[in-house]
This record gives C-alpha cells, structure tokens and sequence, in this order.
C-alpha cells in the first residue's frame, strides 16, 4: 500500500513550466554536492528537445516538484541509456520518491529499446544516499576509477540491465 503522500505523487517528463522549480532544487542541492554541475545545462537541453539526447523527468506532488531525474541514450552507443542524477528536495526525502524517479527512468529508457542503463558516481561521501538509491533499485558496482575526480574521490560506475 502507497503512503498517502505517494499516492498523490506524479512523475512525468519536466516540461518548460517546470523549469524554474527544478533548477531552484539544482541550486539549493549545488550548495552541498559539487557535483552536479553539468545537471542544469542537461535539464535546460532536455526541456528544449524532449525527444533529443537528453531527457528529464520531474516528481510533483500537490503541484508542487519535489524531484527530478536527468537521462538520456547515449550518443554513438547502441541501446544504451545513461542517468546523469535524481535529486529530491529534502523535506521529501527518504519517501519513495527517489525509486519512483528511477522507475520512470527505467521505464522510458525502456520504451526506446535500451537495454542497459549506467550511471556514473563520484564516490563522494555526499552522494551516499545518491548510491544507495541506485543500488537498492538494482544498480551493481561495474567498475571503479580510482583517485578520477581528485585524489581520493572514485568514479564508481553502476550499471543496471533492462530485461
């Protein structure tokens, strides 16, 4: 049984009436998470072609976006699908709300015949939750680039393999 909270929560492609309130939560979580910054220009792109690369999806709840999830195919590999991040705002974490965002990622990346997804993580104490999500949805540690970012930040590459 869904949480009545989840129960009024919608996830669904981010729209340009989205855009403001998704890029305040990029602005707000840029503060702690170094780390995304290439998220907004992701998001920007998706909403300006949502069929093109990139695409981006938004959790609302009450009409308001309590989430996002950037994704996308990616360029010049076959069937497969990358997630750039899932970001929830923090009053609303630890709800559901980010495994419903990787459901619909999952779902679409899906519907345009992808077979596998993979995400990229720096391994970041601040992104413990971020992996965690990924890896309790089915996401499995592929590879690990040791000392990527900066010494002693990983890049943890996850994949996660579409029926």
């Amino acid at each position: 049984m869904l949480a009545p909270a989840l129960k009024r929560l919608a996830v669904r492609a981010a729209c340009e009436n989205d855009l403001a309130a998704a890029l305040a939560l990029l602005n707000w979580e840029k503060a702690r998470n170094p780390w995304i910054g290439r998220v907004p220009d992701l998001l920007r792109n998706a909403v300006a072609d949502p069929t093109g690369e990139h695409r981006a999806c938004v959790a609302e709840r009450d009409a308001e976006v309590v989430g996002l999830g950037v994704y996308g195919m990616v360029a010049g590999a076959v069937r497969t699908g990358m997630l750039y991040a899932v970001l929830v705002a923090p009053r609303s974490r630890r709800s559901g709300i980010g495994s419903r965002i990787v459901f619909h990622v999952t779902t679409e990346l899906a519907s345009v015949a992808a077979r596998t997804i993979f995400a990229e993580v720096p391994g970041d104490p601040c992104l413990v939750r971020y992996r965690a999500l990924l890896i309790a949805y089915g996401f499995v540690e592929e590879s690990r680039i040791d000392d990527y970012y900066r010494d002693g930040v990983p890049q943890i590459v996850s994949r996660f393999d579409l029926p």
